[in-house]
């Protein structure tokens, strides 16, 4: 029997995208009725997408509005120093659950939170990786969000780290071993036999297609480059995500070649891809502030794209983690470790202008990830880890 699990964080539980997709998709079948759901307030869930027959609850961490002002270094830290106090709260939004574990991600604040309710009741702690988090914050405040990041993980009876090289370098920096559990596909995602039929029908103007968050300006960088050289082909790229227009415009991406698709359910985005996309783009950021997160992290986008049947274009840095992965599965995707516009334009070339590699590569991405994004030992894994700790 799994252990009544309290999960606690401020990255929302939903059928959406990225890590709260993820987050989904591993808690999908999980009891409801041993589960229960204490999200921060700053990123709600839409009721529409939560998990169907599990309790869902609000944890006041802050106002999102003043993250997105000129305040916001200095409220950051303050959301951040008062992040432990916040687990006195909690006791009170759980009704007459009980937990026996406590699961949260490394993201925001409420990680903290979850570490310190999971103290104060003597409950172990589960944490999941997802993105360096002490990385990704502001320069002044990672030297103390490493610092409580290290306690944490060493708190933790279970960490779990979505690509090996986060698990290699905790390792080394923090002299903890995490478990692999890589991202996953979920457990009802649609199922397609063989590659895409339109690969053989390349009219002469190609769709890319990205499906994601833009939450950086690498990336916006990466996908202005990406626009810029298929509009020599006539191609055009498809963005489905949160991306509104208006942010489109304050990202440069509101180009004439360039449409915006909108945040679908993953077996929608699955069938919309099939259907209107010829290559899937994977970008990693180039920026010199994000190196570090961009070589440990793994990009969850890759579970679905591999399952669509379609080749899959990769730019990101030479160690950064798609990168690594993609050569470590050599003909998985058609690679391109450089963000100058020049180096981005043969792999292009090949792609428009070779069926069979577009077979080819579309082929080895379904055999790849069929192989290592399965639900199933995404599952096994993530008990494991459960039910070790209750053991111990």
């Amino acid at each position: 029997m799994p252990p009544r699990l309290l999960y606690l964080g401020d990255v929302p539980v939903e059928s959406s995208y990225h890590g709260s997709a993820l987050l989904y998709r591993l808690l999908q079948r999980y009891p409801a009725e041993r589960l229960n759901i204490v999200e921060g307030n700053l990123l709600p869930t839409r009721t529409d997408r939560r998990l169907p027959g599990v309790m869902y609850r609000t944890l006041t961490v802050g106002r999102s509005r003043l993250l997105n002002t000129r305040f916001h270094n200095l409220y950051s830290r303050w959301l951040l120093m008062g992040a432990r106090r916040r687990a006195a709260k909690v006791r009170g939004l759980l009704d007459n659950f009980s937990p026996e574990a406590v699961l949260t991600v490394g993201h925001g604040y409420s990680w903290l939170t979850a570490a310190q309710f999971a103290a104060d009741a003597k409950l172990p702690l589960h944490l999941i990786v997802h993105d360096d988090w002490p990385s990704i914050v502001a320069p002044w405040l990672r030297p103390s969000v490493d610092r409580a990041f290290a306690d944490v993980i060493r708190q933790a009876a279970s960490l779990l780290c979505s690509s090996p090289f986060m698990c290699e370098d905790y390792a080394r920096r923090y002299g903890r071993t995490g478990m692999l559990l890589l991202p996953y596909r979920a457990a009802d995602a649609p199922v397609f036999s063989g590659v895409a039929e339109r690969l053989q029908r390349w009219n002469g103007a190609p769709v890319f297609a990205f499906a994601g968050t833009i939450n950086s300006p690498g990336y916006a960088m990466l996908l202005r480059s990406l626009a810029a050289a298929i509009a020599k082909h006539n191609g055009k790229v498809l963005i489905f995500g949160p991306l509104t227009r208006e942010g489109a415009t304050a990202a440069g991406l509101d180009l004439p070649n360039i449409a915006l698709g909108g945040l679908l359910k993953a077996d929608e985005l699955l069938t919309r891809l099939r259907a209107e996309a010829d290559v899937l783009f994977v970008p990693m950021s180039f920026a010199p502030e994000e190196r570090v997160n961009m070589r440990m992290g793994f990009p969850a986008k890759l579970t679905d794209y591999t399952a669509v049947g379609l080749p899959m274009l990769i730019v990101g840095p030479d160690d950064c983690g798609a990168v690594t992965w993609a050569r470590r599965h050599p003909g998985v995707a058609e690679v391109v470790a450089s963000d100058a516009v020049g180096d981005l334009e043969p792999a292009i070339a090949r792609l428009a202008g070779d069926a069979a590699h577009r077979v080819r590569l579309a082929r080895t991405a379904q055999e790849i990830g069929n192989r290592e994004f399965s639900s199933a030992t995404a599952d096994a894994i993530f008990q494991s880890a459960l039910l070790s700790a209750v053991s111990n």
